[in-house]
């Protein structure tokens, strides 16, 4: 619990580093935290360092433009403190302004390599700007689907997508779905891993919905589809055992082992049941 005390010299030593320090370009923001008495594990409190974000982000979110080299400083050059800082302000900065700074969003998560930092920029950007925005975020994920030819980049947005899924009202499951069904033919292993993942995710919320898409695509030959349809199994009906029968005695080796994928899933999911 910070003290009443230390909360106003926080606020205080905000205001002098927005109006002081980032016009000099001095952007270590952690003259702001530094003499925190407290320690946790050897570091500040992250509630200080959450503080901090809070006051900065204030600001910074009314009129953003003179701290955009700042912002873009701490996401590439700081430790992830500083990027922890940046997701929070740039969450409420994009909100304001969703097409402003897209094209510098885009760019953030292009440079950015490291997995677990890639994850928290669409978990806390990309994320709530497709819930608040989704006439037009959810077809630049898509477009960054085509765009970027990176397998990590591409896990993140079919995670997106899931999770905008779960979130939001079930009726979305249709729309993301006829999106993502726009990439079933891809090569690509990690596209056709994401599109299993929103087949599983509409199992969820709408299993109507899943159980009209295996009928759909009962006579398909195609194994990309194949593929995302035997990956994604999680039930055991009628459709489902027609297709796996079916798949079995095909002669192509790539079908023939996706029937042996859907059984596996199915005895996963029996074990899941019973445990």
């Amino acid at each position: 619990m910070i003290t009443y005390d230390w909360i106003q010299r926080i606020k205080k030593d905000c205001k002098d580093f927005l109006e002081n320090k980032i016009p000099n370009k001095d952007y270590d923001f952690e003259i702001i935290y530094n003499a925190y008495p407290e320690r946790v594990q050897g570091e500040v409190p992250w509630e200080v360092i959450s503080l901090v974000a809070k006051e900065l982000g204030k600001v910074i979110s009314r009129n953003p433009e003179p701290y955009i080299d700042f912002l873009k400083f701490i996401q590439e050059n700081k430790d992830d403190i500083g990027k922890k800082i940046f997701n929070s302000i740039m969450k409420k900065v994009a909100l304001r302004y969703p097409d402003k700074y897209y094209t510098m969003l885009k760019d953030v998560i292009h440079n950015t390599h490291e997995e677990s930092n890639l994850k928290k920029l669409f978990d806390n950007i990309i994320l709530p700007l497709l819930k608040k925005y989704p006439e037009k975020y959810l077809d630049k994920l898509i477009e960054w689907v085509r765009l970027y030819n990176s397998d990590k980049i591409t896990k993140n947005i079919f995670g997106t997508l899931s999770n905008y899924i779960k979130k939001t009202d079930k009726k979305n499951a249709t729309e993301v779905f006829k999106k993502c069904e726009s990439f079933w033919n891809s090569d690509n292993q990690s596209i056709r891993t994401g599109n299993a993942l929103i087949l599983k995710t509409i199992f969820k919320v709408n299993r109507k919905l899943y159980q009209e898409i295996y009928c759909n695509y009962q006579s398909t030959y195609n194994p990309n589809f194949i593929d995302i349809l035997s990956s994604a199994v999680c039930e055991e009906s009628e459709i489902i055992r027609q297709l796996i029968n079916k798949w079995n005695k095909s002669g192509n080796i790539r079908i023939k082992k996706a029937a042996t994928i859907a059984r596996k899933n199915i005895s996963k999911m029996k074990k899941k049941e019973n445990s």
